[in-house]
């Protein structure tokens, strides 16, 4: 097994359409993030992608491995590589973490159990809000600027837990904020912190809250002026008794998992922040 970034990052962007090279480039490409490859020369052909994840829940320090970027080159599928991978890290990593986990592409929905991993639900939460009146606050930070990037990875660094089950993971979550996510990442000068949130149809969907103290969601809302009827939230919320629960589904990415201790993420109607997928 090896890793090589330009190999491996071409693999993921003829498989999946992405590119880790911008990513790496940048400085954010985090220690824990581990690609196992298979190569053929200096060809990539097969990976499964170990990624350490700490994250903090109810107070908790949690140590999970989340597989990721599992692939194979479309002329060497069929030989059984990522099987071969798949036992291969679970074998290692097994045992050196409170469990392991990885977000399943619909299309291959049977082929997780066969290594020891179960479905998992997972669970959204939402709230009505009144923003009438409220004036816009939000300031939109331009992630071209390496500047804004860098004061933002440093915030991220050192920010406080604004959920139940947040991750620490600073390189993952600049992977988002400096790629797919890059136009959503919004500045609130009052509460000296950062928001990662979309807004659809009078709907703020919040995927992050970056802050060095708790932000109250409504503080959030309001900051993004009139128009916002609802709150959706993409993490678990201190106080879930507040909001509207409903079961989450996204496409391509159904929970499997593998540990007891991974089971309070269902048995407590939890999810794992959407952008602590790998």
């Amino acid at each position: 097994m090896k890793h090589c970034v330009n190999p491996y990052s071409a693999l993921a962007n003829n498989t999946f359409g992405i590119s880790f090279e911008e990513w790496y480039q940048n400085g954010f490409w985090p220690a824990c993030h581990i690609p196992c490859s298979l190569a053929d020369g200096d060809r990539i052909v097969a990976n499964v992608s170990v990624n350490r994840m700490e994250f903090d829940r109810d107070g908790c320090r949690k140590h999970y491995i989340q597989l990721g970027t599992v692939m194979t080159d479309k002329e060497y599928r069929g030989q059984g590589l990522s099987r071969y991978l798949i036992e291969r890290v679970i074998s290692e990593w097994k045992d050196q973490s409170d469990g392991i986990y990885l977000f399943a592409n619909d299309r291959v929905l049977d082929f997780y159990p066969r290594f020891g991993f179960g479905r998992s639900s997972e669970y959204c939460y939402s709230k009505a809000v009144c923003t009438e009146n409220k004036k816009k606050t939000v300031e939109q930070v331009d992630m071209s600027e390496e500047k804004n990037r860098e004061k933002l990875f440093e915030a991220i660094k050192t920010k406080t837990s604004n959920g139940r089950f947040v991750m620490n993971n600073p390189g993952l979550l600049m992977f988002y904020l400096t790629g797919f996510m890059k136009e959503s990442v919004y500045r609130l000068p009052e509460d000296g912190g950062y928001a990662v949130a979309q807004i659809k149809d009078g709907r703020l969907v919040v995927h992050e809250i970056i802050g060095q103290e708790i932000i109250d969601i409504d503080s959030v809302a309001s900051a993004f002026g009139s128009g916002i009827n609802q709150v959706e939230l993409r993490f678990t919320p201190f106080h879930q008794g507040r909001y509207t629960m409903q079961k989450w589904h996204e496409e391509d990415t159904t929970l499997f998992i593998q540990g007891k201790d991974l089971e309070v993420v269902g048995r407590d109607e939890m999810m794992f922040p959407t952008l602590s997928h790998a």
